[in-house]
């Protein structure tokens, strides 16, 4: 998905300070998560949006894998998505905000990511996605994934925490334990972090996207 250019009042420019130590985290831990990264007025907006695709039945159960190798499997992931093709205000100016940050991990980690796709993510209370990673298998097509959360006040006992480890090889305790806040954002290598989302005791809304190379 082709992002609009990061620049004139589309881009946050108050947020850079905030984008630039969160790409720097990035760089230095593999993951990185800050809060208040997407405006809630534009959390707001996507939020309403998603809520109007649950309510037409525009989602589709979510799977693991893609094409030959995709499979629905209830054991792995109990979800539903539905991909953003940029057609809304509020999925563009997210847009823009992928683009400013694609700018700067690619002027920090040398990275050459080209693509952005994404996709809105609703988890019915129980819903979860065990350990894994977000690389495809058998290509490098995910580099570095993108999360935000559209549910304002998730405290701890609505569960649906993110876990994250630091590497594929770390089987001991998470590295990091991620409440879905709204606004909150999380950066983490496709190929080297694990992670999971804990199972839901509310409904869970949030956007997963990543970062492709150039022809992968």
């Amino acid at each position: 998905m082709s992002a609009p250019s990061a620049s004139g009042e589309a881009a946050a420019v108050d947020s850079r300070p905030a984008l630039e130590a969160l790409v720097e985290r990035l760089a230095d831990e593999g993951f990185a998560m800050a809060d208040d990264i997407v405006p809630a007025e534009l959390v707001s907006a996507l939020a309403a949006e998603l809520e109007g695709h649950i309510a037409a039945g525009r989602l589709a159960v979510a799977g693991v894998g893609r094409d030959e190798a995709f499979r629905r499997d209830g054991e792995i992931r109990r979800a539903a998505i539905r991909w953003m093709d940029g057609g809304t205000e509020a999925e563009q100016r997210l847009l823009v905000l992928a683009e400013e940050l694609r700018l700067l991990i690619n002027r920090r980690l040398f990275l050459g990511l080209f693509d952005f796709e994404c996709n809105t993510i609703a988890y019915p209370v129980g819903g979860f996605y065990g350990r894994h990673l977000d690389r495809l298998h058998g290509a490098k097509n995910r580099v570095v994934s993108f999360v935000t959360y559209l549910d304002a006040d998730w405290g701890e006992a609505d569960g649906g925490a993110l876990r994250l480890w630091r590497s594929p090889d770390d089987q001991g305790e998470p590295a990091a334990t991620v409440l879905p806040k709204a606004g909150r954002v999380v950066l983490m290598l496709s190929e080297e972090i694990p992670h999971e989302v804990l199972p839901a005791h509310r409904p869970r809304h949030a956007i997963a996207g990543w970062w492709r190379i150039n022809g992968a």
